[in-house]
């Protein structure tokens, strides 16, 4: 039997160095609370970056993905969405040359606004970069709105991001 778990992944940052201003963190006025999330404009590439290390317990992530859960204060359109990554053992460095990217995934929001619509990269497999115990995983959660691809005519809102690890 096999069992699987979900650490949060601590996005700590949007991407500034380039697209600035298109990811944010923010809070709405709900029905009965106030929420917090990340916001991704529409129309536009927007990036926010996180880190979350691997449990000591973990030997060898080979199912190891990535889970968003968004919504959007809209009941029609698409959004265009991708992770990428990178791993850092101890003694490696922090600031690799590139991040491994999975597969962009259109995503059809639900017809109900602000209806929570899980997605999982890859949407298939294991995620491209593979991590062991004490492995730090650079995060990467990118709203690619620019695509043609992507008709969602409002802001994209990611409300929790998550490792899934699938132990044996």
């Amino acid at each position: 039997m096999s069992t699987t778990i979900r650490i949060p992944i601590d996005l700590r940052n949007p991407q500034v160095s380039s697209n600035a201003g298109n990811a944010f963190w923010t809070v709405v006025a709900l029905t009965a609370r106030d929420a917090g999330h990340w916001a991704f404009l529409k129309d536009v590439l927007g990036n926010a970056d996180g880190v979350v290390t691997i449990p000591k317990n973990v030997s060898v992530t080979p199912n190891a993905k990535i889970v968003a859960a968004i919504a959007a204060n809209a009941t029609s359109g698409v959004a265009s969405l991708r992770v990428e990554t990178a791993k850092a053992a101890d003694a490696a460095t922090l600031n690799p040359a590139s991040l491994a990217a999975e597969t962009t995934q259109d995503i059809t929001v639900p017809a109900t606004a602000r209806l929570r619509r899980d997605v999982t990269f890859p949407a298939s497999g294991s995620l491209a970069t593979t991590v062991v115990a004490d492995d730090i995983l650079m995060v990467r959660f990118a709203h690619r709105g620019a695509d043609a691809n992507d008709t969602l005519a409002v802001n994209t809102e990611l409300h929790g991001l998550w490792l899934q690890i699938d132990l044996a």
